[in-house]
């Protein structure tokens, strides 16, 4: 009787020290649940808490058939990634679900992978949505876990827990579609970081999620004002794209104009008309959208060594050249009338809606200083942005070599630029 008693009080002990790591997962199964998979271990880990914050804010606007789980993983060494769930609760609005014993790569796909089938196993639903939260160049080369040339970026972790450094491994975006595709598509992805709207990433996302919205251009630090657009994250179709867009775009374009001194060295009348462009991706009609641009560039693309003008058309990145322009803007310089209506035709089912901004708060003071003023404002630009090739040695040769690797794409092999002599 003793040891038994002494076991049943050992029991007790152990149950009482129980840790976050062993709270048993919310079971019950809603409508959405929305993931925001928060990729931290950089330079944005202090901003991690400020959007957070947003949700919190927000959680009134989560209908009570439905939730928001967060994945977080910070640069400090003290706080290893945890699962949570928002909540309306005052005294604990962030409910931590699950703790990580150990700090894997956030950006390494095998563990984005075991991420989402352990919320999704915490949070059963009819149907999901995602935040992508980070760092992003769309399909621009970086440095990332996957062995070999094929590497694309999305979510940067230093694997320090350096607040300081963005240096790192990236995610492929090639391998993060095969790794999404295994699961249920998601009804909506939300990149909710730098240069992911372009019409390469929407493509290989095609069969991961319905739509895909985002920024084709560089990003706030801050990113989305979540409080705002948290209603339309739980609404269907127009309704929730055109939300999500409109309240981010809104809200940049109002901030830009009363906060002057975050551009140092500008005037608030120079940011009149700043914002962040954005748009949405319909998947159901990418596809089309990449044979109809094969088929209209056959009308006007030159031949290489020739390369077209790109002088005025927008373009949404620059990494020692521009790289990254708009799509809409290009195909209609070139395309006569007739073929620009026939083109545009896909491009609307495909690009349903966008809000354009020709300038937007950037790191790249030859984008900033020197290109805005020389966008051609009379385009009719669609906030999607495509490769397009040049002779430059950037495209050609060095870190990028932007003219072979974009090829890793499945856009550029239906586009085949190859036919043109590139």
């Amino acid at each position: 009787m003793k040891y038994l008693l002494m076991f049943i009080s050992a029991m007790l002990l152990m149950e009482s020290c129980k840790s976050d790591d062993d709270k048993q997962p919310v079971k019950e199964k809603v409508k959405r649940t929305v993931f925001v998979y928060m990729a931290g271990e950089n330079q944005l880990t202090n901003i991690t808490s400020d959007d957070i914050k947003e949700m919190t804010d927000g959680a009134a606007s989560i209908p009570s058939n439905s939730r928001m789980l967060v994945y977080v993983d910070k640069a400090d060494s003290k706080i290893k990634p945890f699962i949570a769930q928002v909540t309306t609760n005052k005294q604990q609005p962030l409910d931590t679900l699950y703790k990580y014993p150990n700090d894997p790569y956030t950006s390494d796909a095998d563990n984005f992978r075991e991420v989402m089938e352990r919320m999704m196993a915490i949070s059963p639903s009819d149907e999901y949505a995602l935040i992508l939260w980070g760092h992003g160049s769309g399909w621009v080369v970086e440095n990332d876990t996957i062995p070999g040339p094929s590497r694309r970026a999305y979510g940067v972790d230093n694997g320090t827990n350096n607040p300081q450094s963005n240096y790192g491994k990236w995610m492929n975006i090639t391998q993060m579609a095969r790794t999404l595709e295994g699961l249920t598509p998601f009804k909506f992805i939300f990149a909710d970081c730098c240069n992911m709207a372009c019409a390469e990433v929407g493509y290989e996302l095609r069969n991961a999620t319905e739509y895909l919205i985002g920024s084709p251009a560089e990003i706030p630090g801050f990113g989305a004002p979540y409080d705002k657009i948290m209603p339309s994250l739980f609404k269907n179709g127009s309704d929730m794209y055109r939300g999500i867009i409109d309240a981010y775009y809104d809200y940049y374009a109002d901030y830009y104009q009363k906060n002057s001194p975050i551009v140092s060295g500008v005037g608030s009348e120079d940011l009149d008309g700043f914002s962040v462009p954005l748009s949405v991706i319909d998947s159901r009609y990418i596809a089309q959208l990449a044979e109809a641009t094969r088929d209209v560039l056959t009308t006007f693309a030159p031949q290489y060594p020739n390369e077209p003008e790109l002088n005025g058309i927008p373009y949404y990145l620059n990494l020692d050249v521009p790289v990254m322009y708009d799509m809409k803007a290009y195909i209609q310089r070139y395309a006569s009338a007739n073929d620009y209506a026939t083109w545009k035709k896909a491009f609307d089912l495909a690009v349903p809606y966008s809000r354009m901004s020709f300038m937007w708060m950037t790191i790249s003071a030859t984008l900033y200083y020197k290109d805005f003023d020389k966008f051609d404002k009379k385009v009719d630009g669609g906030s999607v942005s495509m490769f397009i090739p040049q002779n430059h040695t950037s495209y050609f040769s060095g870190n990028y070599a932007y003219n072979k690797k974009s090829n890793n794409f499945g856009w550029n092999r239906i586009i085949n630029w190859s036919r043109f002599g590139w």
